[in-house]
């Protein structure tokens, strides 16, 4: 195996070092970004030949002639090397990234984005919360994961669909929680209802039915790993009929959120909001967390003010944030905008 390091400014750049050395079947061993730049070791498999050098065709091998004779795929603007880079970038663990390898390069034709897309497509599942969800909403989660901030974003997405909304808090430990959801509620035209106890909770809900609206319940942060928090928390999950929808902030070791995602899954959940994806660079949790047998993605959050709302969750949504590295943003934008 040949193995060579390259360095340059940017991820396109470096990139062009690569397949110029090496060619498309290179292999991507590691990549490091810093304030000096991209630094990227690529390794070619022993056999394979870097590409040879160009030489002009025969005359009756010009692009009409020998194109008319054997036709090609449609051409696509990536190779091995950038989803390599891309999935290194995220931190897949190492079976996972394989499948996705497989999905992306069979794929051709298109954008990196447009494959990425495609392979997300078949390889995760996706369920938004869209305007028709008449069943009352309950946000669980890890701490910080931000739920009350997702309970004021789909406040305001209902209010804007001029739809009736029943807020409800069963975070009544922690003062903080419920000032801020009562403020956001505010800003709305919005009242909070309170629940102690899962009882309380039943007739609050009883006390206030929202034919054709939209009943959003907030929760304390439940640790996934403590099983008195999780009781606790599944009292509340199955005195009313709401359907519980975890709150996971991006981030998060890949594996931990994939556990994450089970813990809750059991729990009833079926579908997951992904938070703080501003604060994140590397979003192979949500990957994970989405696998088959897990938890689908409903939708992502990426600031924390409630103006900038949820956005619905895509295969095309995820995959230009996986395939956004630096270097490839301005490529993957101009491409955009020419399709």
């Amino acid at each position: 195996m040949r193995l060579k390091t390259f360095h340059a400014k940017n991820m396109a750049a470096v990139m062009d070092q690569v397949r110029s050395e090496l060619g498309p079947d290179a292999i991507i061993i590691q990549v490091e970004e810093g304030k000096a730049g991209v630094r990227v070791t690529a390794a070619l498999e022993a056999g394979a030949t870097p590409p040879p050098p160009k030489k002009a065709p025969r005359p009756e091998e010009t692009p009409l002639a020998f194109e008319a004779a054997h036709p090609f795929p449609k051409a696509r603007d990536f190779d091995n090397g950038d989803v390599s880079a891309v999935l290194n970038h995220h931190g897949l663990p190492f079976e996972t990234a394989s499948h996705f390898s497989e999905a992306v390069r069979a794929i051709e034709g298109g954008t990196l984005s447009e494959a990425f897309s495609t392979a997300l497509e078949a390889t995760i599942r996706f369920s938004p919360i869209t305007d028709a969800t008449t069943r009352p909403v309950m946000l669980v989660g890890p701490p910080g994961a931000g739920k009350t901030i997702c309970a004021a974003k789909l406040t305001a997405d209902a209010v804007l669909h001029e739809r009736r909304v029943h807020l409800i808090s069963t975070d009544t430990v922690k003062a903080s929680g419920i000032h801020q959801l009562d403020h956001f509620a505010q800003l709305m035209k919005q009242t909070v209802s309170t629940a102690d106890t899962p009882k309380e909770l039943e007739a609050v809900m009883r006390a206030k039915t929202t034919q054709g609206g939209l009943t959003i319940i907030d929760t304390p942060g439940t640790n996934p790993f403590n099983m008195d928090e999780l009781k606790e928390l599944l009292k509340f999950i199955q005195t009313v009929d709401a359907e519980p929808v975890l709150v996971m902030p991006a981030g998060l070791d890949a594996l931990d959120a994939q556990e994450i995602a089970g813990v809750f899954a059991k729990m009833g959940c079926q579908r997951f909001i992904a938070t703080r994806l501003d604060a994140a660079r590397r979003y192979a949790s949500m990957i994970m967390a989405a696998r088959p047998g897990y938890l689908a993605l409903a939708a992502i959050s990426r600031s924390p003010y409630v103006a900038e709302g949820l956005e619905t969750a895509s295969p095309m949504t995820i995959s230009r944030l996986l395939t956004a590295l630096p270097g490839r943003r301005k490529q993957d934008d101009k491409m955009d905008k020419n399709t």
